[in-house]
């Protein structure tokens, strides 16, 4: 019987072994005290924190030793903060070398670039910012009616998981990152936007050129509610059906981004609102994208319908996509509508620097 024993617990180890493998990808390295305490001092000192506007040293929950805004918003002059030795990207700084691809948050608090203003990207209330203007969000949906002032994270934001009980909890010990095409969690979806699939690049676009970017995934034509709620509401939380970006802006702006038979908007041309997850054409001014051999434009970036293993350095007219993120930042940018380029520039060039991107013949 002894023998017996020591032969069946052999596999019975071999295999928990594997499926703990299996659930703990090597995502996250380092000391669990790199993120967290266990109690709220050491040595009788305060504890470790990190500080953005209000944020102090008291106490956190889930006993971290910042919130989102302590450890990727400490408004210091890198747009990549080292914290507790761990390069971690920042929404909020004043680097004058450029952003991350999500943009950055000082040009709304008006800390970094030509002014303070809210139009300049979205509102969010961990800052400290509230919606003071606007009654819905552009595009009119309000989802679950969660209301206009939006958070990082939650049923009120755009990352993790997103329902009353939810949020980024979680997630970051489970992280994927690379190339994700499953993004049936927020931990393996693109950036923790749940249900959305992408490339992501390995250092947040800081040195990003044309063969150095993000990739993102978009889709041939836009979502469809046809009265279905069910088409981003579920058990799991909100999220796009077509796993696009285009179509995770579109949960909350809806009209501009989606085909919505119920209200008479159709994706077809004529276009009352510029398409997104829509082929960009391939004949035409369009064929002539970026110019010359249609290099990958920074400017204007596409969205591309098979997510590759490395970032292409072109665009193929007639099969990548126009998306939200062609003329938009994610976060905030020194523009007007968290556009890519100033379109209300007094100069024509300036102003058109973005559209003729595409619109090639507008040049």
């Amino acid at each position: 019987m002894i023998r017996l024993k020591r032969y069946i617990f052999l596999p019975v180890v071999i295999l928990v072994i594997a499926l703990f493998s299996a659930e703990l990808p090597a995502v996250i390295t380092g000391q669990c005290s790199d993120c967290h305490t266990m109690h709220n001092s050491q040595n009788g000192a305060a504890m470790v924190s990190y500080v953005f506007g209000s944020e102090t040293t008291d106490a956190k929950e889930y006993l971290l030793v910042g919130t989102c805004l302590g450890c990727h918003a400490q408004g210091g002059a890198s747009m990549v903060a080292n914290v507790n030795g761990i390069d971690t990207p920042q929404v909020y700084h004043t680097d004058a070398t450029g952003d991350l691809a999500g943009g950055n948050f000082a040009y709304i608090l008006g800390t970094k670039g030509s002014g303070a203003s809210d139009a300049k990207g979205h509102n969010v209330v961990d800052f400290g910012n509230t919606e003071d203007t606007l009654l819905s969000p552009p595009g009119h949906h309000e989802p679950d009616g969660i209301g206009i002032n939006i958070t990082c994270a939650g049923i009120a934001g755009c990352h993790g998981v997103r329902t009353s009980s939810g949020g980024i909890y979680g997630n970051h010990h489970r992280n994927e990152d690379g190339k994700l095409t499953t993004a049936d969690q927020a931990y393996n979806s693109y950036r923790f936007l749940t249900g959305v699939k992408g490339l992501e690049d390995s250092d947040w676009e800081k040195t990003k050129s044309v063969s150095d970017h993000n990739e993102y995934f978009g889709a041939t034509s836009p979502m469809t509610f046809s009265s279905n709620c069910n088409i981003c509401h579920n058990p799991q939380g909100i999220r796009p059906s077509n796993n696009t970006i285009s179509g995770f802006c579109g949960t909350c702006h809806r009209y501009f981004h989606v085909s919505d038979q119920v209200n008479g908007i159709s994706s077809p041309s004529p276009f009352t609102r510029h398409p997104t997850d829509v082929i960009l054409p391939g004949s035409g001014e369009y064929a002539s994208y970026n110019g010359g051999s249609n290099p990958y434009s920074l400017v204007a970036p596409v969205a591309r319908t098979t997510i590759p293993d490395v970032p292409g350095d072109t665009v193929a007219p007639g099969t990548d996509v126009v998306m939200c993120l062609s003329c938009h930042t994610a976060h905030a940018s020194d523009n007007s509508d968290m556009m890519r380029w100033d379109y209300k520039s007094t100069t024509l060039a300036t102003a058109i620097s973005g559209c003729n991107v595409c619109h090639t013949a507008k040049n």
